[in-house]
């Protein structure tokens, strides 16, 4: 299974890749979509505390920058399901605001309807992306592991202590025993 991820991997990753760095270079491309929701986001932005360098503009670039790294990160086998996490958040909103099928007809609605399968079986590979554990555990099922060790040294160490505990009281009742034994002596 190792060698089927180490090509698949790569070949999942190429497409987000290639569209992250078209985004990065050409924010435009996504902004001439849907020209009113990115006036709208600049408006939010300008009302925010976000500094003024930062526009719609800037949020569509870096977007691109992120899944490209992401898809660079999945591609090299580098936290591949972070990678993969990424990917679906950077891409997925902005693939289905780019499609304008309701405007289209004949070949091109074809041609379109096309590329939205396409993109979401790429979906759909970075969402088992996301889920596969290529072997080695979540994190979730490893916390619980941690949590049971954890719990078991903490039980074994409590054992030895009562144990001590134990020895040590034994110890005490016989030293009281032998200093009262000493103290009746001296005295009678």
């Amino acid at each position: 299974m190792a060698l089927v991820r180490r090509i698949a991997r790569p070949l999942l990753a190429a497409p987000f890749i290639f569209e992250g760095v078209r985004t990065a270079l050409r924010p435009e491309r996504e902004i001439d979509v849907y020209p009113q929701a990115f006036d709208a986001v600049d408006s939010a932005l300008t009302k925010s505390a976000a500094p003024g360098f930062v526009d719609a503009r800037t949020v569509v670039r870096a977007a691109g920058a992120v899944a490209a790294g992401a898809g660079l990160l999945y591609a090299t086998n580098r936290y591949p399901r972070a990678a993969a996490v990424a990917l679906l958040a950077t891409t997925s909103v902005g693939w289905a605001g780019r499609k304008k099928v309701w405007e289209l007809r004949g070949e091109e609605l074809t041609q379109e309807v096309q590329s939205i399968l396409s993109d979401a079986g790429l979906l759909g590979g970075v969402l088992l992306a996301a889920v596969d554990h290529d072997g080695r555990p979540s994190l979730g099922y490893r916390a619980n592991k941690f949590v049971e060790r954890s719990q078991k040294k903490a039980a074994a160490k409590q054992r030895e202590l009562e144990k001590r505990a134990g020895t040590l009281e034994k110890k005490a009742k016989g030293a009281v025993a032998t200093a009262q034994k000493q103290l009746a002596d001296q005295r009678g």
